[in-house]
């Protein structure tokens, strides 16, 4: 047993990712290609936000999930049809890969949260908003998660932390139509040579 222990620690150290010679190499590599890439501030452009000013906290930009491609591509079907119309053999059948698994079909279908007569608009209360807006629509339900996603603790940045608070939409990490997250296994935490951790 003394004479395999040794080589076993030597093959564990060949075979690990972050273990052996390679890995202070591949490191170094890796932090000049960050050095080299230009900061968050100078890719940063407001275009593809929206602003947040109905909110308890200070206004804060949202990241766009919708532009004017995909509203052309809902128009090419529904405009003109209201969307609890559009039923029966005139209509071509569409969205098969669309699975509602959100709330109770006895209480939500697609004129839950979808405009019946413009569908690229989403309900709030009486009234309708624009898709890149949506996450009002997901707050009239979502109570909790709603006041942690405008104070910060719920989401995520969208571009780091260089730039004024600008984030991600509810739809931007959720599949409104199935909103929970399947399970995933957990990674390991980034190797850090600097600090001469080997791990197993």
């Amino acid at each position: 047993m003394k004479k395999i222990f040794p080589i076993l620690l030597i093959l564990t150290a060949a075979c690990h990712p972050h273990h052996g010679s390679n890995s202070k190499s591949k490191y170094k590599e890796l932090t000049n290609q960050v050095k080299n890439k230009v900061s968050v501030k100078e890719v940063f452009n407001k275009d593809n936000f929206v602003e947040w000013t109905e909110t308890k906290a200070q206004p804060f930009l949202v990241e766009k999930v919708w532009n004017e491609a995909k509203e052309n591509g809902c128009k090419s079907c529904h405009s003109g049809f209201a969307l609890s119309k559009m039923k029966g053999k005139k209509h071509k059948r569409a969205h098969w890969n669309i699975v509602l698994k959100h709330a109770d079909s006895k209480i939500m279908n697609c004129t839950t949260c979808h405009n019946d007569d413009e569908v690229w608009r989403f309900k709030v209360g009486k009234s309708k908003v624009h898709a890149n807006k949506s996450a009002k629509t997901c707050m009239q339900c979502h109570f909790k998660q709603a006041n942690d996603w405008e104070l910060g603790s719920h989401g995520k940045r969208s571009v780091g932390w260089q730039t004024e608070r600008a984030i991600k939409s509810c739809t931007s990490c959720h599949n409104p139509h199935r909103p929970v997250f399947g399970k995933r296994v957990p990674k390991l935490a980034p190797y850090r040579p600097e600090n001469n951790e080997e791990r197993l």
